[in-house]
């Protein structure tokens, strides 16, 4: 099938969510649970300390889910059937309407240094959004990008499946959780599709020498749990750079046979648990809107990789290591990261190159509408020229899903240019 006939297909299919849904709908789990989007964002996409206890408790209400869910989903066989497994098929569940959400922006970019100093992007990006669970303790999300930095059709950039609660009947509750497709690491040390600047994290972007290694979607398995409401664990085990797209050479979605593997420890000071104990819900009530917290979670991760140097025909063994803080104190969120690292042949010359970046950002609510942000990071690679980046945004909320962005973003090293720009998003 065709890039074109694959769109036809995308936007009929949410044309009809569009005619389904009821007027006043906007994305899939506001529309499921009637409630606003800072239930749970600060701002959209960021997520706030309630929408990470939903997003780990895979899309679910941690408990009670049953209790708030409006939008009542349709059952694929009757609910007895679980008492008679194994000997008959266990009853799953579909969303009661189609679970489509669209996301959009449109972009006016200022750069200096390019022969197109003033340059209108609009749109800039479209993304279709499916999300929702199919059954208790199973879940599903997918993001397509229909326009992605104002060109064309951009693709899968994630499609997974979630296993929540695997043998909870010997193990305790959110103790081992499977995922499995096209997904973002855990061990990204912060998400690229949950941050609220449209400047990237430098960390997760940079790659060296010719190894194109840098944290983003992949293809994979993953397990993940929570131990006694504060420890988080996770690992997995991922194609690595080939994600996405498939190798003409070797006609795989990799480009060599080993996979890359990877973990992640944490553990929540104060605040929530990270399961959601202590957040009060009562039974007839709407989704607690729970404000802010004083809470620090700090964590260590680890990634082991091997890519094939494209055009060399050699290999590159590389590793990862580093330690992440995300610290909120009411209004205040502060986190960061150091990671370090070696390759042993990014250039295709066999010459080792190590590896240090960091960075820090500060997000202050100044409003519950308005949010100042300030960011520094750096990346200092061996053999090569350093990256830095300075970043000063201004998010406002015109409302709960409408989003203006006022950004400068300032390089001194590594050739980029220095750029301002304001952008507009929308979700619906």
């Amino acid at each position: 099938m065709t890039i074109k006939g694959i769109t036809i297909i995308i936007f009929t299919l949410l044309l009809l969510s569009f005619l389904y849904a009821r007027a006043e709908a906007i994305p899939v789990f506001a529309r499921k649970y009637k409630t606003s989007c800072v239930t749970c964002h600060t701002a959209f996409p960021k997520l706030n300390f309630f929408g990470e206890v939903f997003r780990r408790n895979g899309y679910q209400i941690p408990q009670v889910d049953e209790r708030y869910v409006k939008e009542k989903p349709i059952s694929l066989g009757a609910a007895a059937w679980k008492e008679v497994w194994p000997d008959g098929v266990w009853p799953g569940e579909i969303p009661g309407s189609v679970p489509f959400s669209l996301v959009g922006s449109a972009l006016y970019r200022y750069d200096p240094d390019s022969k197109v100093k003033h340059d209108f992007i609009f749109p800039q990006e479209i993304d279709l959004l499916s999300a929702g669970t199919l059954g208790e303790d199973i879940s599903f999300f997918g993001s397509i990008a229909l326009i992605e930095d104002g060109n064309d059709f951009g693709g899968v950039e994630r499609l997974f499946l979630r296993f929540d609660n695997l043998f909870n009947y010997s193990l305790p509750e959110r103790f081992l959780n499977l995922t499995i497709g096209q997904f973002e690491p855990a061990v990204t040390p912060f998400s690229n599709h949950r941050r609220l600047t449209h400047t990237p994290y430098l960390f997760n972007i940079f790659e060296v020498g010719k190894d194109n290694f840098h944290f983003s979607d992949q293809r994979g398995i993953e397990i993940d749990g929570i131990v006694k409401s504060r420890v988080e664990y996770a690992a997995g085990v991922v194609n690595g750079n080939g994600a996405g797209k498939m190798d003409k050479s070797t006609q795989s979605l990799d480009n060599n046979s080993t996979k890359d593997a990877y973990f992640r420890v944490g553990y929540k000071f104060g605040g929530f648990g990270l399961d959601g104990s202590g957040i009060k819900t009562e039974e007839g009530t709407a989704l607690p809107e729970v404000g802010t917290e004083r809470s620090i979670y700090a964590s260590a991760l680890g990634y082991l990789g091997e890519n094939r140097i494209s055009g060399i025909g050699a290999d590159d063994k590389f590793y990862r290591y580093g330690f992440t803080f995300d610290l909120n104190y009411d209004n205040i969120n502060l986190f960061g990261a150091v990671i370090q690292g070696k390759h042993d042949n990014p250039r295709g010359d066999f010459k080792q190159t190590s590896v240090t970046s960091y960075f820090s950002e500060a997000d202050l609510i100044l409003y519950p509408w308005l949010i100042g942000i300030l960011r520094y990071g750096i990346a200092d690679m061996e053999h090569e020229q350093n990256k830095d980046e300075i970043v000063i945004s201004l998010v406002a909320l015109i409302r709960t899903n409408i989003k203006l962005i006022a950004e400068g973003a300032l390089h001194t090293t590594g050739g980029e240019s220095s750029l301002g720009l304001i952008r507009l998003d929308f979700a619906l």
